[in-house]
């Protein structure tokens, strides 16, 4: 059997996440100066047995634009925004300490 991922944990950790951000740091968080992130290939990605053969750059703006769309159901999601989602997610993990 594969790797299961349980939707409701993930959706109750974000939240709880989220909430003791929000407790700590307050309704914005300011993850400056970084905007470009490098982005591995998605077959790269989870093959750590070799190196990485095709890296390219991520925007956190972008990223950023596509979230508040999707706040504001601009457009229908889809998949890869949850990589977007990742970036962003990531980008605050790296820049804020707490």
């Amino acid at each position: 059997m594969g790797l299961q991922v349980n939707i409701d944990e993930v959706e109750k950790a974000l939240l709880n996440l989220l909430k003791a951000l929000r407790n700590q740091k307050g309704d914005v968080i300011e993850i400056e100066p970084v905007d470009y992130y490098w982005s591995i290939d998605r077959d790269d990605l989870y093959d750590p047995y070799n190196d990485p053969t095709q890296l390219t750059l991520g925007q956190l703006t972008d990223d950023l634009q596509t979230l508040k769309k999707l706040a504001n159901c601009e457009f229908e999601p889809v998949s890869q925004d949850l990589v977007k989602a990742g970036a962003v997610l990531a980008a605050i993990g790296n820049k804020t300490v707490w």
